[in-house]
């Protein structure tokens, strides 16, 4: 029988780690399982790509050696304990993708309904696993560089059909440098981050920031001195975090700040840009109408568009697809939006008109500190707040079918962590139940 790399790779990736990683990212099962789906033939996509010249041949050979002899195939739920590992699995992913990482990012996390920050954590697992996979049955069956790159690219096509809709042009174009400085120092690191990681998963989530702090200083002079054809990926400190996150105040920005700290995921940025985590890149997003509004890259104007626009993304009826306002603030203790909300309201107003067929929920959502009875009531004044809002800049009333106030129910923060931490639970929403 043919070696299937991508079957062995996936064997990994048992029920018990799935289960495992949904209660590390906050997410369902069914929801890490899809996006795992499609990040391995993206990962396997890319490795492929590498390996089209000598020099990068030889660059994934020596990875996938490294990976192989730390050990990772037979430890993967160090990826839970609380150590480095995660943030040295981003920087291979990084390394790999360059500024093509963002907009994967986002079609993947589109297809599983899960946060863009959760799907970074995934593929800075599976990074790690791919090149274990490779490097072990290079090691059985003596394969030199030649031989991992005839392997990979006699399957390439067989994996681009898995690619998850919209990617497959976005890899196309994939322009991948020398990475041996990078991605090569992160790989040979691997085996000593799994020495360094320990505790259980509950001891995981309360370790999260003195983890993150010690991924950081581990990125940055890595970054520095990586200048042979690698993307400049800067990241602020713990502190620079903390004002990017008062500045914006919602969930989707905070929620990847957050992240951030913990396993050093940062924001992707375009060739020649530098970028620290909080930025934001502005994009025209065009509608299926012909128009064109004025928004963020990776917001959720960008998201919405992307999920309405591709037929293959279906509606979620189990857990909904939920996509959050990124730039949608409120004045302390009330429901009176700040005069910065209204580009979003409007640009949600003009989706909502450019798509007639859709149909959708907001929801609001508060931290877990004051009284559930009041806030719930504030999530729920917030929530018809900004559909009022919607409705009064053009949107078509009949299009929103609730505004719902969930209060504190689904927030992860305790109500004793600081004020920043529980930021990250203060939210609005919106669901579509019908595209």
């Amino acid at each position: 029988m043919s070696f299937n790399l991508l079957d062995v790779v996936k064997g990994h990736f048992s029920s018990d780690l799935i289960t495992k990683a949904a209660s590390f990212l906050g997410e369902t099962e069914g929801g890490v399982s899809k996006a795992i789906g499609g990040i391995l033939p993206t990962v396997l996509s890319g490795l492929t790509h590498q390996t089209s010249t000598s020099q990068g041949a030889s660059e994934v050979a020596q990875m996938a050696k490294e990976s192989h002899n730390s050990g990772i195939l037979g430890n993967l739920s160090s990826f839970f304990g609380g150590g480095d590992l995660l943030s040295k699995g981003t920087e291979l992913v990084k390394g790999l993708f360059g500024s093509k990482l963002s907009g994967i990012t986002d079609v993947v996390s589109n297809l599983a309904g899960i946060k863009s920050s959760s799907t970074g954590s995934l593929m800075a697992m599976a990074m790690p696993v791919v090149l274990g996979s490779i490097g072990k049955h290079s090691a059985d069956n003596q394969l030199g560089a030649s031989g991992i790159a005839s392997m990979l690219s006699s399957s390439k096509s067989s994996w681009a059909s898995m690619l998850p809709s919209g990617l497959g042009s976005l890899l196309g174009g994939l322009g991948l440098s020398s990475v041996a400085s990078g991605v090569g120092n992160a790989a040979s690191t691997l085996g000593s981050g799994l020495s360094s990681v320990g505790g259980s998963i509950g001891n995981a989530a309360n370790n999260m920031d003195d983890t993150a702090t010690g991924g950081v200083k581990w990125l940055l002079p890595l970054l520095l001195i990586a200048g042979l054809g690698v993307l400049a990926w800067w990241l602020v400190t713990q502190s620079g975090c903390g004002k990017s996150a008062t500045a914006t105040g919602t969930m989707s920005t905070n929620d990847s700040i957050a992240n951030a700290k913990r396993i050093a995921d940062s924001v992707a940025a375009a060739s020649g840009k530098t970028v620290v985590i909080g930025a934001k890149e502005s994009l025209k997003v065009k509608l299926a109408d012909g128009t064109e509004i004025e928004a963020y890259k990776g917001g959720i104007e960008s998201q919405l568009v992307a999920f309405l626009n591709d037929k293959a993304m279906a509606i979620d009826t189990v857990n909904g697809n939920w996509f959050d306002f990124d730039n949608l603030n409120f004045k302390t203790g009330s429901s009176e939006l700040t005069d910065s909300s209204k580009v979003q309201v409007n640009n949600i107003a003009a989706i909502l008109k450019a798509y007639p067929a859709v149909k959708m929920k907001i929801g609001g959502y508060t931290d877990a500190s004051g009284s559930a009875e009041g806030n719930k009531k504030l999530s729920q004044s917030r929530a018809e707040a900004v559909m009022a809002a919607i409705v009064k800049v053009g949107g078509n009333a009949a299009q929103i079918t609730k505004a719902e106030g969930y209060g504190s129910t689904q927030a992860k923060v305790p109500a004793t962590a600081t004020d920043e931490e529980r930021r990250k639970d203060r939210r609005t929403a919106v669901k579509i139940v019908a595209k």
